[in-house]
């Protein structure tokens, strides 16, 4: 990759990390209540894009990250949906 790819990994590494606490917070408390549909699937469909990106250009860097943050943005959709609150309208 680029001459300066260490800053896109450390960029991504740092965000895992913060996500990280997040899902976990949702694991505790099943609570997904503050995540609409609209921002659950454009978030998903831009880390599919990065992932393209990350295999297309070979650079793990990339791709090694983006699919740590897709796992955990696939389990908050399955908790989404398994532990829905009735008082859950957002769509």
């Amino acid at each position: 990759m680029g001459k300066y790819s260490i800053l896109a990994t450390s960029s991504l590494m740092f965000n895992v990390l913060s996500f990280f606490s997040l899902i976990l917070t949702i694991y505790k408390t099943k609570n997904t209540s503050s995540f609409n549909w609209f921002y659950l699937m454009g978030n998903i469909t831009a880390q599919i894009l990065l992932l393209i990106y990350g295999f297309v250009n070979n650079a793990p860097e990339i791709y090694g990250p983006t699919i740590l943050l897709f796992i955990g943005l696939l389990y908050i959709v399955f908790v989404k949906i398994f532990y829905h609150s009735d008082d859950e309208t957002n769509l």
